[in-house]
């Protein structure tokens, strides 16, 4: 991996010469591009950004949406040189405002053209990638790494995950998340694979019919879609040969369908601060083993931080332009989850660092509780949270997705108390027709602190 092409468009003129160039690359609800053309979308809008300003180190944002075009300018400014910050299409104004000040990006490349936000400055010394956290807690965070060990990061992903040349990729997830591109359209690139892009959640019945159009092979998702598409058929609708979770655990109900039409199903985790770092079949209770090069530490005995490691990414948050290294000096990041490494280097997480539940002095794992919960009868999908209670000491509450109909919160507790020690059963149920959520289907805690998570 040493080798890898310096720029995307090293990459796709490596893939023409290689007589792939005829070979469908990425596909959008509105058309369909090969590499060979690709690589001439790419090379144009270089010209183009370049005469608007970006070039080596000059940091920049850019939207990324469920169209291609988005995807070259992406490229181009990479192939520039540039430091380049991905932003989500579907971020506030506010959100996206308060990234590119962090960033002290010179320049905005979005759908309408590019904008200058701030004079010309000394930019950095290296190309960068950077993306913003996915805000589950709060505002995001910006991360920015180096270009070439993400993208060698990419390729180990896809090589791991048996990704190749005759691949067609379905991502669910919007590309301005770093789950998408950096596991799917940087690896897509990367094997020469092809990607499809959708415009929007997909139903059960409009998956089915994109899947006997484009007849991709590879499901990367989230286990919200996962467990979606799984009820509504959709596993039986095209060529599977695999799919891929993350983002958060993997109920094993939600991997059952996939499993009954023969698809295999793989856990992956990975994060913003390093990329990918884990991968292996899901129902194991784990989320895989390191992927290679990716160095892993965590509990033995029990569950303990998760660090990682992974050679040339050094990672940084940045705040107000200024870089604070999220590495110690031997290129350990601390990824702020808990977890457990089994006899054989798989991971398994047990939940977040800053997510546990002080209750009178015990530590309650939101996870475990989930996990509980998850299994009673009725119980669709729940998050579990600490919160004042009337004393004023920390109480355990959980929200639940459950049918009004059928939903009693005193029979849950009463079987929660039958499988959990007492300090770990929620002094409070709440039902709610849908828990809040990112683009992306991981759960918003934030908003379960300060109402009643309706």
């Amino acid at each position: 991996m040493d080798d890898a092409p310096d720029t995307p468009l090293d990459v796709l003129a490596g893939h023409r010469r290689a007589g792939r160039g005829d070979r469908p690359a990425l596909a959008d609800r509105r058309r369909s591009v090969t590499y060979a053309e690709l690589e001439r979308e790419v090379g144009a809008r270089m010209r183009e950004l370049r005469e608007a300003g970006v070039g080596a180190g000059v940091p920049v944002g850019v939207v990324l949406t469920c169209l291609l075009e988005s995807v070259a300018d992406f490229a181009a400014a990479l192939s520039l040189g540039a430091a380049v910050l991905v932003l989500q299409e579907r971020a506030g104004g506010a959100e996206r405002a308060a990234a590119l000040d962090d960033f002290a990006a010179e320049l905005l490349v979005a759908e309408r053209g590019v904008a200058r936000l701030r004079p010309a400055g000394r930019g950095t010394d290296a190309p960068a990638f950077a993306v913003t956290s996915s805000g589950t807690g709060g505002r995001p965070k910006v991360i920015s790494r180096e270009w070439p060990g993400t993208f060698r990061n990419s390729s180990v992903f896809a090589a791991e995950s048996g990704l190749d040349a005759d691949d067609v990729v379905l991502t669910t997830s919007p590309l301005g998340h770093s789950y998408a591109i950096e596991a799917g359209t940087l690896a897509v690139l990367a094997a020469g694979a092809c990607q499809v892009v959708p415009s929007g959640p997909l139903t059960p019945a409009r998956a089915a019919a994109l899947a006997g159009r484009h007849r991709p092979t590879v499901l990367q998702t989230v286990p919200l879609v996962l467990d979606w598409w799984g009820r509504g058929g959709v596993p039986r609708a095209g060529h599977w040969k695999r799919c891929v979770s993350a983002g958060e655990a993997l109920p094993a109900a939600a991997a059952g369908p996939w499993h009954d039409a023969g698809v295999p199903v793989l856990d992956h985790y990975g994060n913003s601060e390093l990329g990918q770092l884990t991968l292996g079949p899901a129902g194991g209770g784990g989320v895989g083993r390191p992927l290679p090069g990716v160095g892993l530490r965590a509990g033995t005995g029990g569950p303990g931080p998760v660090t990682a490691r992974f050679h040339g990414l050094s990672p940084v948050r940045v705040r107000q332009g200024r870089a604070t290294p999220l590495a110690d000096a031997d290129g350990w990041v601390a990824t702020g989850d808990l977890g457990v490494l089994d006899a054989g280097g798989g991971l398994r997480l047990t939940g977040r660092a800053d997510a546990l539940i002080n209750v009178a002095g015990n530590k309650v794992s939101p996870t475990e509780v989930e996990a509980v919960l998850r299994g009673l009868p009725g119980v669709g999908d729940c998050a579990v949270v600490g919160r004042p209670g009337p004393a004023g000491g920390t109480q355990v509450w959980a929200f639940v997705e459950a049918d009004a109909r059928d939903f009693d919160a005193a029979a849950l507790r009463r079987r929660a108390g039958e499988l959990l020690t007492p300090v770990k059963v929620p002094a409070v149920i709440r039902r709610v027709d849908a828990l809040p959520r990112t683009p992306t289907g991981k759960i918003r805690r934030g908003p379960l602190l300060t109402d009643d998570g309706g």
